[in-house]
């Protein structure tokens, strides 16, 4: 995992978030972060963490200052399919690590 990325990873550990993040360096979503969550079901599973009406999770990316790739805030529908994968922007500091 490239060196941004795992700074991302903790600090949204920190803030108990989850997450598997990825900078996208290039292309249409550049600049953007994609998020997403997996949990473990009963069974030992990967399964996708649940996005859509999840608000709690919604509201901690929001008090973060994350917003929508589009510079919108982050709803219902910010996720992809109602799993928790979305593209998101803020936070570039941890790029450099400072």
């Amino acid at each position: 995992m490239r060196a941004e990325n795992q700074r991302m990873k903790k600090f949204l550990a920190e803030h108990g978030i989850n997450a598997v993040p990825q900078y996208i360096h290039t292309g249409s979503l550049k600049g953007c972060w994609r998020l997403y969550g997996l949990e473990q079901d009963g069974y030992g599973h990967w399964i996708h963490q649940k996005w859509f009406g999840n608000y709690e999770l919604q509201d901690k990316l929001k008090n973060l200052g994350f917003t929508d790739f589009d510079r919108t805030p982050l709803n219902d529908f910010s996720g992809n399919g109602g799993v928790f994968s979305v593209f998101v922007r803020g936070h570039d500091e941890l790029l450099e690590g400072k």
